[in-house]
């Protein structure tokens, strides 16, 4: 998007809803910190002749809100 402006058409509504994106990334479940416990790390990568990408997960376990 380099060279579009978008200072006219972006609105208060377009900034709450990446800054409350940005906030739900950046929190658990989505992000939290490793457990050193002899859980495995996974590494899934991913590339084409523009770039390479890489993760390192972990599965872990988690309860919903729900009890489920």
């Amino acid at each position: 998007l380099r060279g579009h402006k978008l200072d006219n058409k972006r609105t208060q509504e377009h900034t709450k809803a990446f800054l409350d994106l940005k906030a739900a990334l950046v929190t658990r479940p989505i992000l939290q910190a490793p457990k050193y416990d002899g859980s495995p790390f996974v590494v899934t990568s991913d590339g084409c002749q523009e770039g390479l990408a890489a993760v390192l997960s972990q599965r872990t376990r988690m309860q919903r809100p729900s009890g489920k």
